[in-house]
């Protein structure tokens, strides 16, 4: 379908995925190692319909709150694909995790007996193995002082005192960053993964949970490797330095839906090489968040030779609400549609109601069908949460 018959249908900001896109990524995963669980990181974007998607092709769901939670269970996965995550996860979400069978990746000493008394069974301990990822530093997790995991000799104790508190430790595991470009560091936390399990006296894992991480291209210059390669080093490298039976599980999020989706925008004013558009960091944050860079092309006039190098604003009431600083159009004008490529991960999932501007749909097409999977917010929508009887 015409980018010009969606934007008609839907309006404009829209969150456009490709559905053979989405399952073409998580069969690449899959092939990586036949006996992997593959769960998809659902902060990258909660969405019913896109975990159904991947639940039917297998695939599983991390997640780290209730609200991510209810998500998966709606989309009908069931706990023995459930990996439920959080560095402060309360009782309730505990409790919730043990009600459902999850695997719950414990992040701190002290959870280990409140996880007992919410009735969870079966757990991962998560190894910060101090790594700087070669990432934005607002998205390592592995380094010194991240806020996630244990240090080595504290998951080593973290396995002890679990299993005195009669927990089933299943295994272990490490998550370094996102949007990651080579697998060095990645390795590198297995080899620390592995040096813990072999610390533990008396006991052997069952589960390496290796995480995710693997980012996606943004720009014609960016270089990142293919999922088979980078999923496929990392799993080469654990049955390698851990010969004994393990299963592995993988966490991509970004990596599975980045690139199967691209948001459509109306541009407005354009003034002198500086355009104007009907979203910005309320619907896409990460320009701002971690200097993320994107390429664009004007949909509606694809074929046109570009004419200068133009800054794609904003419509919000900041001077940084710039998504895109430079990128080479056709000269825009009021009414045209421009497409923004490899925006499907952590944009919707991180987007907010700033200037009271509701959130976008979003929509899922294939062979010409196009699937509504999330709705537009109106400002009717935001205005549901003022109390009664205010003017």
């Amino acid at each position: 379908m015409r980018a010009t018959a969606l934007a008609a249908e839907f309006g404009t900001p829209l969150l456009v995925y490709c559905r053979e896109t989405v399952l073409a990524r998580a069969r690449a995963y899959a092939c990586v190692d036949p006996d992997t669980l593959v769960v998809y990181g659902t902060k990258a974007f909660p969405n019913v319909a896109l975990l159904r998607l991947l639940g039917a092709d297998g695939l599983g769901a991390d997640v780290s709150t209730l609200g991510e939670l209810e998500f998966a269970r709606r989309a009908g996965l069931s706990g023995e694909r459930l990996v439920f995550h959080g560095n402060n996860k309360s009782d309730a979400e505990l409790q919730a995790a043990a009600q459902t069978g999850a695997l719950v990746v414990l992040d701190a000493l002290e959870e280990i007996e409140r996880a007992r008394t919410a009735g969870v069974r079966s757990v991962l301990i998560r190894l910060t193995p101090g790594i700087e990822a070669e990432t934005h530093r607002a998205i390592r997790t592995a380094h010194e002082q991240s806020k996630f995991g244990l240090p080595p000799d504290e998951a080593v104790a973290a396995v002890a005192e679990a299993r005195a508190a009669s927990l089933d430790v299943a295994g272990l595991h490490v998550h370094i960053g996102s949007q990651l470009t080579r697998a060095d560091e990645s390795v590198l936390a297995i080899e620390r993964m592995v040096d813990v399990a072999r610390t533990c006296a008396g006991w052997e894992p069952r589960v390496f949970n290796i995480g995710g991480g693997l980012g996606v291209r943004h720009t014609l210059g960016e270089k990142v490797p293919a999922i088979e390669d980078f999923a496929g080093e990392l799993v080469r490298h654990v049955r390698a330095r851990w010969p004994q039976p393990v299963r592995l599980i993988l966490e991509p999020g970004r990596s599975l839906i980045g690139q199967a989706g691209f948001m459509l925008y109306e541009i407005g004013a354009v003034k002198g090489t500086t355009a104007a558009i009907d979203g910005g960091m309320s619907d896409n944050p990460r320009p701002q968040l971690y200097g993320a860079r994107y390429e664009a092309l004007l949909a509606s006039r694809a074929d046109e030779k570009a004419a200068a190098t133009y800054r794609i604003a904003g419509k919000h009431c900041e001077s940084g609400d710039v998504l895109i600083e430079a990128v080479d159009l056709p000269e825009p004008k009021r009414g045209d549609l421009l497409a923004v490529p490899a925006t499907g991960g952590y944009t919707l999932s991180m987007a907010s109601n700033y200037n009271g501007v509701p959130r976008p749909a979003a929509v899922l097409v294939t062979d010409g069908h196009v699937q509504l999977i999330r709705q537009r917010e109106t400002v009717a929508d935001l205005l549901r949460f003022e109390p009664p009887n205010q003017g």
